[in-house]
């Protein structure tokens, strides 16, 4: 039997995540099977059950992927970058500046599905959790560095104010995955990202 390379596990792994996401999209989460997978893939159940346990686990891997590739790209942005507001800034610009594709709203959707279907089962809470946590941890460095050097007002908890940053991202989020309205999403990014950095900021 000849023996698989890495190369290749890996884009098999790939075909089978990017099917899985166009499954998703379509027909929701929880609507999904493996079958339909199976079917968009052209990759036999026996093989995806070969680098996948179960449904739950091609969505969270899914996930770690989006979320590892984001802050990648932040670290990369923000090399350069010594102030705090300008790291912000630049936070709110790449959800700005976001090239919304056809199938974007449907993702965002299953994104929110997830979140609420995790929520009601211990395991899955704790992942997601854990998730949430290094984004509210990313933005409180951001604030904590930025009070030390004067430019965020030091009397803000940074805890309260990174959560109140994600609550706001991720309302802007469930608006547009219900409305699709492009056009109001961008124009909230801007108000937001005007009342967060004028409420943070020192004047």
């Amino acid at each position: 039997m000849p023996k698989v390379s890495a190369e290749y596990k890996e884009e098999k792994r790939n075909h089978i995540l990017e099917s899985a996401l166009k499954c998703f999209s379509e027909k929701g989460y929880q609507a999904t099977i493996i079958d339909d997978i199976v079917k968009d893939s052209n990759i036999s159940k026996g093989a995806i059950y070969n680098y996948f346990a179960s449904k739950e686990e091609i969505y969270l891997q899914l996930l770690k992927k989006r979320t590892d590739e984001f802050f990648e790209d932040m670290e990369q942005e923000n090399a350069s970058l010594t102030s705090a507001s300008r790291k912000l800034e630049n936070l709110f610009k790449r959800w700005k500046k976001q090239e919304l594709k056809e199938d974007d709203q449907q993702t965002m959707r299953v994104y929110i599905e997830f979140w609420l279907y995790g929520s009601r089962q211990d395991d899955l809470r704790t992942i997601l959790a854990a998730r949430y946590n290094r984004f509210i941890e990313y933005i409180v460095k951001i604030i904590k560095d930025g009070q030390e050097s004067g430019e965020i007002k030091k009397e803000l908890d940074p805890q309260n104010i990174s959560r109140i940053f994600w609550a706001l991202r991720d309302g802007n989020v469930l608006h547009y995955s219900f409305l699709g309205e492009e056009e109001q999403y961008r124009i909230a990014w801007d108000t937001i990202e005007e009342m967060f950095l004028s409420y943070v900021i020192t004047k």
